[in-house]
């Protein structure tokens, strides 16, 4: 058989077998790697970085609040609760998932296989009323190969259907073409398999070496009744915090050698360190959110740029980007509508620091007192009172000081000033 044939007799792995195996827990769909470690989603959650990094991630956005607003014109905006969409996004965006849950699991197979998918359900008017997911395995993007139109094709227990963009909600990770998308998974799998390679090296060298912490020499036993009372002896005279500095007195002949980490031990912890950055930078997230504090000096002030830093840098994109699929796909481009996450509970800082910002707010009238009410989740007050804005005394428009000069004589302010 020559070489053509023997290519096209080759058996090879194709989407329906990669379904099977990983809904059966089959590891058979895993990338090899350099360092000898296989490499999927489901194994890359092993890692307590990877593990880490789409947890606070996706519950994060899971927990932002989400809301529909209504644009007031000629400025402003207020929220539109009476809106259909209002209840399926904050609440309820199908029966059997709450907003939580949903958002929770779409942005978990965004940082995992690269894609969240819902496909959209539509009433005979044509609103959207639900959103179901998709497993991102069993969605393919194809192209006509007439007019090149975009469309999925989606494997549902060995039924295939073909949906357009617009019945399909998607939140991509990263994006080469219209359509496309990549895994971070697959393509840091060499990053990722040297950090599993590492932590089976970890595991297999602890569980199977041995590497004690002090060595006695020169002991000579009779029995192992001899053996286990000498050993008692030493642990009760010299092991744990009450007994530590204290005068050891050995038998003559007999030393005692203290072991340290071994060399390649510290060099596997260094390993370990150096893979949980690596993690860290492929998510964009922060050391400190994964309890790595090794060479930081970030503690007191440092932490709340950080998390600042996070919202830019890595929520607020993707917030955007939900935000603008939901106008395009949900809301279906109207005009008067439009969706908004709200960050300013993650932004708040010290209670201090806040009411700070709050007394400059009101006293040079950015802000008035309902407005605090809300950020600080509180109820408006009464009768309109918490509605006022107000200004310095000393601080007025020109325009007011040219056209009513008697209220600034009655305020004993010099007119011919």
């Amino acid at each position: 058989m020559g070489f053509l044939s023997n290519i096209i007799a080759e058996k090879r792995y194709n989407h329906d077998d990669y379904v099977r195996d990983f809904l059966s827990g089959n590891d058979n769909f895993a990338l090899s790697t350099h360092a000898g470690a296989k490499v999927n989603e489901n194994l890359s959650l092993s890692l307590t970085a990877i593990w880490a990094c789409v947890n606070i991630l996706s519950s994060i956005m899971a927990s932002l609040p989400l809301h529909v607003y209504k644009n007031i014109k000629p400025s402003g905006k207020e929220k539109a609760a009476s809106h259909p969409l209002f209840d399926m996004l904050y609440a309820k965006p199908n029966p059997e998932q709450t907003s939580y849950a949903w958002r929770e699991l779409m942005y978990r197979w965004c940082l995992l296989w690269g894609v969240g998918v819902s496909e959209i359900e539509f009433n005979r008017r044509g609103d959207p009323v639900a959103l179901w997911p998709v497993q991102p395995w069993k969605i393919r993007s194809m192209r006509s190969r007439l007019s090149k139109a975009l469309y999925y094709e989606i494997d549902e227990d060995g039924v295939t259907k073909s949906l357009v963009p617009n019945q399909l909600f998607i939140i991509p990770f990263f994006t080469v073409e219209s359509g496309k998308w990549l895994s971070p998974i697959g393509v840091h799998r060499e990053t990722i398999g040297s950090a599993l390679a590492v932590k089976d090296f970890g595991a297999r060298t602890f569980g199977q070496g041995t590497n004690p912490s002090a060595i006695l020499s020169g002991l000579r036993f009779k029995s192992t009744d001899n053996e286990e009372t000498l050993r008692k002896k030493f642990k009760d005279a010299y092991e744990g915090l009450s007994n530590s500095h204290r005068l050891m007195l050995l038998e003559e002949g007999v030393k005692f050698d203290r072991i340290g980490l071994p060399p390649e031990d510290a060099q596997y912890l260094e390993s370990r360190r150096f893979d949980i950055s690596e993690i860290a930078r492929i998510y964009n997230v922060p050391l400190f959110l994964l309890q790595d504090h090794e060479k930081q000096t970030s503690w007191g002030s440092g932490i709340e740029e950080q998390k600042s830093g996070l919202v830019d840098f890595n929520l607020v994109p993707k917030a955007v980007q939900f935000e603008q699929e939901v106008h395009e796909k949900l809301l279906l481009r109207d005009p008067d509508h439009f969706v908004k996450f709200n960050f300013n509970g993650l932004l708040r800082g010290k209670f201090s620091e806040r009411i700070e910002g709050y007394v400059k707010s009101i006293q040079n009238g950015l802000m008035c007192i309902d407005d605090i009410q809300e950020l600080e989740d509180r109820n408006p007050l009464p009768d309109g009172l918490g509605q006022k804005r107000f200004v310095p005394l000393n601080m007025q428009a020109l325009e007011f000081a040219v056209r009513d000069p008697l209220l600034i004589k009655e305020a004993g302010v010099n007119k011919h000033v």
